[in-house]
Formats: C-alpha cells, sequence, structure tokens
C-alpha cells in the first residue's frame, strides 16, 4: 500500500461519513470492500487532517466527521 492508496481510501470513508452518521468498522467494511487495515490506515489519514471523530459505546468504537460551520 501506498501513500496514494491511503488518501484514496481516506476519501472513499470521508464521502461514506459524511452523510452525518456515526460509522463502526464492520458498517465500514461491508460498505467499502475493503479489508481491516486499508480502513484503519484511512481513519488513520483523515484524523492527521483533523477531520473525523471517534467514539467508543458497548465496547465499539465509531466514527464520524467534524462538521465546522463558518460565519
Amino acid at each position: 500500500m501506498d501513500k496514494k492508496t491511503i488518501g484514496t481510501n481516506a476519501g472513499i470513508i470521508w464521502n461514506l461519513l459524511s452523510n452525518k452518521e456515526k460509522w463502526d468498522i464492520k458498517k465500514l467494511k461491508k460498505e467499502t470492500g475493503l479489508p481491516e487495515k486499508d480502513i484503519y490506515a484511512a481513519i488513520g489519514w483523515l484524523a492527521r487532517e483533523n477531520k473525523i471523530e471517534f467514539e467508543e459505546s458497548g465496547g465499539n468504537e465509531y466514527y464520524y466527521l467534524i462538521i465546522e460551520y463558518y460565519f
């Protein structure tokens, strides 16, 4: 895997998360068809860009976009 692939996968995940729902790994795997390691690399990319938040609930970790509003 290279940086371009990770960036592409980050874009795929970002588009899914843009529906303002919280997603877990199982749901991301099902919707993207990506292996877990690729999803985690993409999540790392989005986290580094400060575009994603994490929440743990019931033993699961959920991911969602940071929504910023500019006035």
